[in-house]
């Protein structure tokens, strides 16, 4: 008889664990994906010309020739030409021959000034900043004449008009270390817009990471990026729920668009050496290092959860990111887009912690490239790694990198969010359920034999 108790009791402390389990793997888990874009910018200016050539021009004639830039780029332009005049002959084989007896003066041309300034380099200097994809207000000139002092000696002969388009950047300070001019001394006020869009992430109401920006693209300012620039990007963690959390923040590798080899090539060199970020919290700086997150090299990384800190209800923070590209890449690197997946997780804190809204943060330097061990302080071992006061890395959650879905010991992950548009893990959620009920209709039907193994006795 007492068997038959011992029987039972051990029946019923499995049939409890289970039930605990079943609990815990029915704590939902929610993704929802952004890939974060760096694109770089395009720079082209070109000559438009409206101007149809007559058969022949006589003395005095006025010709119709309108010269305008478009800068067909994504960046603002300063802009300068230089005009040519000669006349010559076509030879037999097209080619056009100089005549350097003939008096280029001859043409005369009709400038606008107001918009134009002729320097003594001999450039004229377009008094605005071209913006990317305008034309220039007014054309450099509108109309030509051969002047009537042309005698016999420029019958049948060719007059060409040679037009020479310089563009440069419209970054302070260029003009003057290219072209050797003051934007001032040529009435040029740029002013260069220093609008920020602060993107965001949100654990709502209902318990899930919501990534909002440009369409849940959370770098926003690190658009028509050139070599050489700086950006920074402010994003805004807030706790919108009735939970205390703790978040946290790790990359992985991002899906690129289909380019060519040779563009996926430098795509490849523009996220893992060319661009680097720093994100901080509170001047406190949590990473800095290539902005694909160091995923593959020594060093600072976020290949592991770096700590976000913990938020009572209601509260929030601002991360900064901080954009820095090399001088040196080159026009190669034009118009090219890299992505960035970037993960943000969301767990319980612990119910009885001091801390206060902004938490204690794990530092995730160099020491965070271990076996994901120590990050944080008097941590909870659970899955393949700690969670501690100070940090959050490993066995955070389904898609946290660890065997528990749990995170530390009796925490529960609400939300994890990664890079572009997607829903739910019902399916995952089911079959978690059907394989609870496979193990219970085995452990019934083990105990049923037990039971009468122990009554036939």
């Amino acid at each position: 008889m007492k068997k038959h108790k011992c029987t039972s009791i051990c029946i019923t402390v499995v049939a409890v664990l289970l039930l605990a389990c079943g609990t815990a793997l029915a704590a939902w888990n929610v993704s929802e994906y952004a890939v974060n874009l760096l694109s770089m910018s395009s720079y082209k200016n070109s000559i438009q010309e409206n101007y149809v050539r007559p058969d022949h021009v006589d003395p005095g004639q006025k010709v119709v020739k309108e010269v305008n830039i478009k800068n067909e780029g994504t960046v603002d332009s300063f802009v300068r030409i230089k005009i040519g005049r000669v006349f010559g002959n076509i030879s037999e084989n097209g080619q056009f021959l100089e005549n350097p007896e003939l008096d280029p003066e001859m043409i005369e041309i009709h400038y606008n000034t107001d918009l134009w300034k002729l320097c003594e380099d001999g450039y004229w200097y377009y008094k605005d900043v071209l913006p990317a994809g305008k034309t220039t207000k007014k054309p450099l000139m509108d109309s030509y004449y051969l002047s009537e002092k042309a005698d016999n000696r420029y019958k049948n002969k060719e007059a060409r008009i040679i037009v020479n388009l310089e563009s440069i950047q419209a970054e302070s300070g260029e003009m003057k270390a290219i072209w050797g001019k003051n934007e001032k001394d040529l009435g040029i006020t740029y002013q260069p817009c220093t609008c920020e869009v602060v993107t965001s992430v949100i654990f709502d109401k209902n318990h899930k990471l919501i990534i909002g920006g440009e369409k849940t693209d959370l770098f926003a300012n690190f658009k028509n990026l050139q070599p050489g620039c700086t950006r920074s990007q402010t994003i805004r963690l807030v706790n919108n729920s009735d939970l205390n959390i703790k978040m946290s923040l790790r990359a992985e590798t991002a899906k690129q668009n289909k380019y060519s080899k040779k563009n996926l090539e430098l795509i490849q060199k523009l996220l893992t050496n060319y661009a680097k970020i720093e994100i901080l919290e509170n001047n406190k700086v949590l990473y800095h290092g290539t902005v694909d997150g160091n995923l593959t090299k020594k060093g600072w990384s976020m290949k592991k959860d770096i700590s976000l800190g913990e938020f009572k209800p209601g509260a929030g923070k601002n991360l900064i990111v901080k954009l820095s590209l090399s001088e040196e890449m080159d026009n190669e690197y034009q118009e090219l887009l890299g992505k960035v997946k970037w993960v943000f997780s969301a767990s319980q804190a612990s119910s009885d912690s001091s801390s206060d809204q902004n938490g204690d943060r794990g530092h995730n330097a160099d020491e965070n490239n271990g076996d994901g061990r120590d990050n944080g302080g008097s941590g909870n071992k659970s899955g393949n790694g700690n969670n501690g006061e100070n940090g959050n890395n490993g066995g955070s959650g389904y898609n946290g990198g660890g065997d528990s879905l749990n995170g530390a010991a009796g925490e529960k992950v609400y939300a994890t969010a990664s890079a572009s548009p997607k829903t739910g893990d019902n399916t995952n959620l089911l079959a978690r359920w059907f394989a609870l009920f496979a193990a219970a209709l085995v452990l019934a039907v083990t105990a049923r034999k037990l039971y009468r193994k122990e009554k036939d006795r």
